[in-house]
């Protein structure tokens, strides 16, 4: 496992193609998710833990069903607790614009610069992602999107990752993952990709589905 230094910017430079998760890996929204999905649940009347919270980020949408099922002794309706959670976090974002990670804006505008192949893989839909990348200003620096709706199983399973090799003619071990979330990093790491951990709201702590961690993307500008 690498921490940030030469090493793995070594690694980096030797990859010419990246994939990049997008909530709470290059825009600041997991504190947003983790806040409404809580408020959401509390809503209807059982309000998530923190560790609950924490476990949705980038879960798939049939583990998450049955998660709520679990949770709520079969009385808490993920697709309506989802709504909830949407439409409150809608109303936030109105008035409270998104924002871009510390340090990812300058590395992804030297990455382009140096020729790289960047590519969005997300738990949005690929419309949804492009929105917001669009209203962020980093658009540009994309090559293109994949979505875990258009895979049978979303993340922590590999099926994204995967996906994304196929799309882009690599195999796995050709390619560098940035992540932030458990789900998301196990998904890559299942695929056997080379996974970085971007810590967000999780931190290290030796996770074996890490093959390298950084605190902000400054930490490998040059």
């Amino acid at each position: 496992m690498l921490s940030m230094g030469t090493s793995l910017r070594e690694i980096i430079n030797k990859c010419d193609t990246l994939f990049f998760d997008l909530d709470g890996t290059l825009i600041d929204t997991e504190p947003l998710y983790f806040r409404f999905w809580k408020e959401a649940t509390k809503f209807y009347g059982r309000e998530l833990t923190d560790e609950e919270a924490l476990s949705m980020r980038s879960r798939d949408k049939e583990s998450a069903r049955s998660f709520f099922m679990e949770i709520g002794n079969g009385q808490l309706d993920y697709d309506l607790v989802k709504a909830k959670r949407i439409e409150l976090m809608s109303a936030y974002l109105n008035d409270h614009p998104i924002k871009v990670k510390e340090g990812a804006l300058e590395y992804l505008t030297m990455l382009n610069k140096q020729g790289k192949s960047l590519y969005i893989v997300t738990a949005n839909t690929v419309e949804k992602a492009s929105k917001i990348l669009e209203m962020v200003g980093l658009t540009h620096l994309f090559k293109g999107f994949i979505s875990a709706k258009d895979v049978a199983r979303g993340k922590p399973f590999p099926d994204v990752y995967l996906k994304a090799c196929k799309v882009v003619n690599k195999k796995p071990q050709e390619v560098i993952v940035f992540e932030d979330s458990p789900n998301g990093l196990m998904s890559s790491h299942s695929a056997g990709c080379f996974t970085v951990m971007v810590e967000d709201m999780s931190k290290y702590n030796g996770e074996d589905y890490v093959d390298a961690y950084i605190t902000s993307f400054n930490e490998l500008l040059y």
